[in-house]
C-alpha cells in the first residue's frame, strides 16, 4: 500500500495546510507581478511619449525652416532606420490655431485598442499634415515579449512551490506510515516490535523512541500478568484437587442430609480444576513448554471423527451438521491437539447456531473451515474472541470459560498455521489456515 498516493495526500492535514499557504502566497505573488507589469508598462509608455515629443520637435524644426526636400528625406530615412514610429502625410482634417504655435504638436490617446496609441500632428504647407504615431506592431511585439516572461515568472514559482509542498507532505507521510505500520503490528499482537529510529534525532525519532518505550513496558506488563495468571492457576490447582478428593471420600460415606450440597461443591471444584488445567495447557502451548510428537495426520479423517462425535448434539437441536472434502489434506501434526481444535470450532458453531441451523465442515487446499448460519460475531469482537477468558455479550447466556478458541489458536500456531474469522452473512466462517502442501513438501525435501 502506498502512503503517498493522491488519496492519502488529499486526506493529509499537512498537505491541506501547505496548499492553503501556497494559495495565499500565489495570490499575493500574482498581485505583486500585476503591479510590476502595470508600473513597467506605464513607465514604458511615458518613455515612448517623451521620444514621440522629441521626434515631433525635430520635424517641427525642419518644417519651420521651409525645406520640404529635407522633410521628405528625413521621413524616408526614419522609416528605414526607426521602427518605433510610423509617419503619415495626409490632408489636414481640422484647422486649429493652436497647431500653428511652435512646437506645433498635439497628443491623441486612443483607448479603443488594447494598446494605448500615442500620436502627434505636425501641420505642413498646402493644407497637409504629418501624423507621427507609435507603431502598433512595436507595441504588440513588446507585449508578446513581456507577457510570456511574466506568465512564466508566475507559473514556475507556483509549480515549484506545489512540487515542494507535495514532496514535503510525502516525506512526512512516509515517516508517519512507518510509525502506523509498527503500531498496527503491535495491535495485531506481534511481539518485539521496534519502530525505526534514525540518527537525525528529530521529532519523529523522539516520537519513535517514546512509542518503543511504551511498547516495551506494555509487553513487560502483559508478560508479568500472564506469568501471574499461570502461576495462580498452577498453585491453586493442587489445593482444589485435594478438596475434590476429600469430597469424593466424603461422598462414599453416609453424608445425608448434606449429600446434594457436597455433590454441588464437588461439581464446582471439577469446573474450577478444568478451567485451571485449560489455562495451563494454553500457556504451555504458547510458550513451547509442552512437547508435541508430530506425525502424518489426515485432516479429513480428523474432521470426520469430530462430526461423528458431535452429530448427536446437533441432532438434539435439529441442525444439519455435514462434512465435505474438497481436496485431501495431510500434514505433520499432533492428532489429538488437531482433533480438539476442530472439535472446539464445531462445538462453538453448534452452540451459537439456532435450531434447524446448518453447520458445514470443509477440508480444502488451505486447511479446514467451519461455516454456520448462527448469530455471528461483530467486527469488534472478532479479534478478541480468541483471547483467554473473553466472551462476547451475546454468548454470556451459554456456559463456558472463554478458553476454547484460545486453545484453538495455540494449537494452530504450534502447527505453523493461523486462525481467521470472517462473516458468513448470516453466521460465522472459522478458518484454520495451515501450511500449504507445497510448503510441507519443501520442508520434507530439506529434511
Amino acid at each position: 500500500m502506498s502512503y503517498a498516493g493522491s488519496e492519502n495526500l488529499s486526506r493529509s492535514t499537512i498537505f491541506k495546510v501547505l496548499m492553503y499557504f501556497i494559495t495565499c502566497v500565489a495570490f499575493i505573488f500574482i498581485l505583486f507581478i500585476n503591479q510590476v507589469v502595470v508600473s513597467s508598462e506605464t513607465f514604458y509608455h511615458q518613455q515612448l511619449k517623451r521620444d514621440l515629443v522629441n521626434e515631433a520637435n525635430l520635424f517641427s524644426m525642419i518644417v519651420n525652416k521651409g525645406d520640404s526636400g529635407a522633410l521628405y528625406r528625413t521621413i524616408a530615412q526614419r522609416k528605414l532606420s526607426n521602427t518605433t514610429f510610423s509617419y503619415v502625410i495626409q490632408p489636414t482634417k481640422r484647422i486649429n490655431k493652436e497647431l500653428l504655435i511652435y512646437p506645433t504638436a498635439s497628443f491623441i490617446f486612443g483607448h479603443g485598442s488594447k494598446t494605448s496609441q500615442l500620436s502627434q500632428v505636425i501641420p505642413l504647407p498646402l493644407g497637409m499634415e504629418l501624423v507621427i504615431k507609435i507603431n502598433p506592431q512595436f507595441m504588440q511585439s513588446y507585449r508578446q515579449t513581456v507577457i510570456p516572461m511574466l506568465l512564466s515568472g508566475i507559473a514556475v514559482p507556483v509549480i515549484l512551490m506545489l512540487a515542494g509542498a507535495s514532496l514535503f507532505a510525502v516525506v512526512i507521510l512516509k515517516k508517519l506510515a512507518r510509525v502506523n505500520q509498527g503500531m498496527n503490528r503491535v495491535i495485531l499482537g506481534e511481539k518485539g516490535v521496534k519502530l525505526p529510529v534514525s540518527s537525525n534525532d528529530d521529532e519523529f525519532d523522539v516520537l519513535a523512541m517514546h512509542l518503543n518505550f511504551m511498547i516495551e513496558q506494555v509487553e513487560k506488563k502483559e508478560t508479568s500478568l500472564k506469568a501471574l495468571s499461570v502461576g495462580m492457576a498452577h498453585d491453586l490447582r493442587t489445593p482444589i484437587a485435594r478438596m475434590k478428593l476429600r469430597l469424593e471420600r466424603l461422598l462414599t460415606q453416609n453424608t445425608a442430609p448434606h449429600t446434594k450440597e457436597l455433590e454441588a461443591c464437588h461439581d464446582d471444584l471439577e469446573v474450577l480444576l478444568s478451567m485451571f488445567n485449560g489455562m495451563l495447557e494454553i500457556a504451555n502451548l504458547n510458550s513451547g513448554k509442552q512437547h508435541i510428537d508430530k506425525e502424518w495426520v489426515d485432516l479429513s479423517q480428523v474432521c470426520r471423527d469430530v462430526v461423528e462425535f458431535l452429530l448427536p448434539i446437533s441432532d438434539e437441536k435439529q441442525q444439519r451438521l455435514s462434512f465435505r472434502e474438497d481436496q485431501p489434506y495431510r500434514l505433520q501434526g499432533e492428532p489429538s491437539l488437531l482433533f480438539r481444535a476442530v472439535y472446539n470450532l464445531v462445538e462453538n458453531s453448534i452452540k451459537y447456531t439456532p435450531e434447524q441451523g446448518e453447520i458445514d465442515v470443509i477440508v480444502d487446499h488451505f486447511g479446514v473451515v467451519v461455516i454456520d448460519n448462527g448469530m455471528g460475531v461483530s467486527d469488534e469482537d472478532k479479534q478478541r474472541i480468541r483471547e483467554p477468558m473473553f466472551r462476547a455479550d451475546r454468548s454470556r447466556t451459554h456456559q463456558g470459560f472463554g478458553l476454547g478458541l484460545s486453545l484453538v489458536e495455540a494449537v494452530v500456531i504450534r502447527h505453523n498455521g493461523e486462525l481467521v474469522f470472517s462473516d458468513n452473512n448470516p453466521g460465522l466462517r472459522s478458518r484454520l489456515y495451515l501450511p500449504l502442501a507445497s510448503e510441507l513438501a519443501a520442508k520434507i525435501d530439506e529434511v
